[in-house]
């Protein structure tokens, strides 16, 4: 996989109390995480990699979202569980669909409670040739009309295998695997997610444009003066149909999530900010706070720290 990946067959694993932790061990993906609900969000993540696929085990004990994209040359596959609702490119997952990413798609992924994110990335090449030899078909054929589901009944199963190839790999890392064990264990790895795969045929759903031109809308504008209200107008729908969708497909109202994009842009520049050259209230003003007091409440609320706080942490 691409050299900029996590180095072969080194394993992480760790508690992480906030996002920027999890963030720094991510080379090589452009991905930025954005606070959804407040307490602040803890994560667990266990990750190995062979030549040729990363695994990995990553569980948030809150609401998320995460959007970039992933390095070149490589395939992304997750399958989320959650209680929740889980949100992909504006649409509404439903329960055991797979994501599959190629390079170039933009990864843009929403949770509106505790997750547990799966995954497993590998190369391209490597990817294509063993997902048309079992299915016959290649991906981009495949989903032009259909989406990839897990069975429900085998998803318990194929969660098992997974933490037993990371438990696995975590015993033989000082082992000095050979290029062919390693062949062996992919191959088996793949073999154990396709043979849990079904196709089901894609549902058309109403509203898609709507969420995804409203969200692009109040991300242009978080620092401008700029309310649920002009949204409406500017979409020209009524509070309801826009809260209902916000709700349907992303679990948070419009007036939160908007709110939850402002304090986030607001945490990234106080961790950039020179504590003895910037005022907390500046920046806040600038993304629309104007009352300190409902501000500092606000954010602790979503960050579990106080404004000053993360500002002297810079």
């Amino acid at each position: 996989m691409d050299k900029d990946l996590f180095t072969p067959t080194v394993l992480i694993q760790g508690e992480f109390h906030n996002l920027e932790q999890i963030n720094m061990l991510s080379q090589g993906w452009d991905n930025r995480w954005t606070y959804i609900k407040g307490g602040g969000v803890q994560a667990k993540l266990w990750v190995f990699t062979t030549p040729k696929i990363q695994l990995s085990w990553v569980g948030y004990d809150n609401a998320i979202m995460i959007e970039g994209s992933h390095p070149p040359g490589s395939v992304f596959i997750s399958f989320i569980r959650t209680k929740g609702i889980s949100n992909f490119h504006h649409q509404k997952l439903e329960p055991y669909e797979l994501v599959i990413l190629r390079y170039g798609e933009e990864v843009d992924y929403l949770a509106n409670t505790a997750n547990e994110i799966f995954t497993i990335a590998m190369e391209e090449f490597f990817f294509d040739e063993a997902f048309y030899r079992y299915f016959g078909q290649s991906l981009e054929e495949i989903r032009k009309n259909h989406r990839l589901m897990l069975q429900e009944q085998h998803t318990d199963t194929l969660i098992r295998q997974m933490k037993k190839w990371l438990t696995y790999l975590q015993n033989k890392k000082n082992n000095n695997l050979t290029i062919d064990h390693y062949a062996l264990i992919e191959e088996n790895i793949l073999e154990s997610l396709f043979s849990k795969v079904c196709i089901k045929k894609k549902k058309v759903l109403a509203g898609h444009l709507n969420i995804e031109k409203a969200r692009k809308i109040l991300k242009e504008n978080i620092d401008n003066i700029y309310d649920i209200k002009d949204l409406l107008n500017e979409l020209n729908i009524n509070a309801r149909t826009l809260q209902y969708h916000f709700q349907k497909k992303l679990g948070v109202s419009p007036k939160q999530y908007f709110q939850h994009l402002r304090l986030n842009a607001i945490r990234q520049e106080l961790l950039k900010a020179n504590p003895n050259k910037i005022m907390v209230s500046d920046i806040a003003i600038k993304y629309g706070f104007f009352h300190s007091s409902y501000f500092s409440a606000e954010y602790k609320r979503l960050f579990r720290e106080t404004p000053t706080q993360t500002l002297r942490y810079s």
